[in-house]
């Protein structure tokens, strides 16, 4: 049973909590972009979201405590393809390892390919992040590619693991079940 639920978020829950988890240590794997977040940065890009329809934040709530614990981020939608990224950060470090992004991921896919009507989401995430990929591959989504040593961090050299989920309703053929790298192949395990 889901102990968490997702809900659109609106400008009120940009507080000074919101914004601190997007600078904390653990936000380097939010973002390759290595952006520094500001409050208005992160205002700007929800109402900009808004405004053209192909950016949606949806807070992850703690059921027990309705207490906000992160975010999941679909967007930039493409209409024309009707694809999107779909990111998920669990903000509250005091929820992380718990199996909350999983159950988000699950929640996110659903609204996606239900409320959205999307074909296919896609991320991206160093492969030092083993947590998020796993995550991700629990929920149905496959290992689409890697891009080598697409990153530096911690003055190495990281791959970035694509992840891929095609709507189920769509896309009932294996092929899109099985993605073209195993979990196995990328760690060599």
């Amino acid at each position: 049973m889901d102990k968490i639920y997702l809900e659109e978020l609106n400008e009120i829950h940009f507080d000074d909590e919101y914004v601190s988890w997007h600078k904390s240590e653990h936000a380097v794997f939010y973002t390759a972009s290595r952006r520094v977040f500001t409050k208005e940065d992160l205002l700007l890009e929800y109402e900009r979201g808004k405004d053209q329809n192909n950016i949606y934040h949806y807070g992850i709530f703690h059921k027990k405590d309705k207490r906000l614990i992160g975010v999941l981020k679909l967007g930039v939608i493409n209409w024309n393809d009707r694809t999107s990224d779909m990111i998920v950060f669990i903000g509250n470090k005091d929820y992380l390892g718990k199996g909350y992004a999983e159950q988000a991921i699950n929640l996110g896919n659903n609204i996606a390919f239900s409320k959205h009507n999307l074909r296919k989401l896609y991320g991206g995430m160093f492969k030092e992040n083993i947590g998020s990929v796993k995550a991700y591959l629990k929920t149905g989504w496959i290992i689409e590619g890697v891009l080598k040593n697409q990153y530096v961090h911690n003055e190495s050299e990281q791959d970035r693991i694509l992840v891929a989920c095609f709507n189920p309703e769509l896309y009932k053929d294996s092929y899109y079940k099985k993605g073209l790298y195993s979990f196995e192949e990328v760690y060599n395990t």
